[in-house]
């Protein structure tokens, strides 16, 4: 009986709308009303997507099988109603488990420690001025989760990579994953500063959305020459967080 139900409900002519909204306002409630961290946050956040896709693959199958009117209207207000939920959670959005910086992490040695720019969906990032070898450090997406840029002269052909460190420990965070993640190609043997592309998001494992604290963020050159030794170009601290 409830296999039946719960086919009738996904395979019926009238049922998205009703259940896409249904799904994406127990989501919104759940986020605005209980405890959420961020698996519940994403898991929140994907479900009504999904339930919606099930529904406009659903209607598209209808359509293979000559059902065209009934697929075509369920594949059009999964569509609608969709769009409709998105807009519902980007307008009246409830409070992320993220917490903003508010320059209380530990530093015992009173370093000086940047935070990451802010980098939009688009990679559309900041103005500023660079005057000498450089790297900046974005956030992106969610937190927890970078990219990142450098501005390189007198440079041979090769790849750069990052390596992160707790700044209070020492420890190395997601070595490997970062070190992977974090490969750009880079080659220019100017005295001009040339600007290379973003690398590839990474995030940085150890950690908790909200949990600050200090790094430092070391960018290290693989030349592609073999014969000569990695090297390390550039060192800076920056405030971080763990996705």
């Amino acid at each position: 009986m409830i296999k039946a139900i719960f086919f009738k409900i996904f395979n019926g002519k009238w049922s998205a709308p009703f259940f896409i909204s249904s799904v994406g306002i127990f989501c919104w409630i759940w986020m605005l009303i209980l405890p959420v961290n961020k698996i519940i946050w994403n898991l929140c956040f994907i479900t009504p997507i999904m339930v919606a896709l099930g529904y406009i693959i659903l209607g598209i199958s209808k359509i293979f099988k000559k059902r065209f009117k009934e697929g075509l209207l369920q594949v059009v207000l999964s569509v609608v109603f969709m769009f409709i939920t998105a807009v519902f959670f980007t307008v009246l959005l409830p409070k992320s488990p993220y917490k903003e910086y508010k320059g209380d992490i530990y530093n015992p040695n009173n370093v000086k420690v940047d935070m990451p720019l802010k980098l939009s969906f688009s990679d559309e990032k900041p103005l500023f001025k660079v005057d000498k070898p450089e790297m900046i450090l974005y956030d992106y997406n969610q937190p927890g989760t970078y990219k990142y840029q450098v501005f390189l002269n007198k440079i041979e052909k090769g790849t750069v990579y990052l390596k992160m460190f707790d700044l209070t420990t020492n420890r190395i965070l997601s070595e490997k994953e970062i070190a992977k993640d974090t490969k750009v190609k880079v080659e220019n043997p100017g005295d001009e500063l040339k600007e290379f592309p973003l690398s590839k998001q990474f995030n940085v494992q150890e950690g908790d959305w909200g949990d600050y604290y200090g790094s430092r963020v070391e960018v290290w050159f693989k030349p592609e020459d073999a014969s000569q030794p990695e090297r390390k170009l550039l060192v800076k601290n920056y405030v971080i967080q763990g996705w």
